[in-house]
């Protein structure tokens, strides 16, 4: 009686997994981790050329 296996999920861990893997929320996952990955690279450019603009003869 009491180990009967259900397709329910029992605990709040397993339940937001299964929420975090549904299609639409990988794809706005991606497109945050894809605009956060751009914006750190930009920063760096800003950052390196700041930085070394002194040094450089244009």
């Amino acid at each position: 009686m009491g180990n009967e296996e259900t397709d329910q999920p029992y605990n709040l861990v397993e339940k937001f997994f299964l929420k975090l893997l549904e299609p639409q929320n990988k794809a706005r996952i991606l497109r945050w981790a894809w605009l956060i990955s751009l914006g750190m690279l930009v920063l760096g450019y800003l950052i390196v050329f700041y930085k070394a603009s002194p040094y450089i003869n244009f």
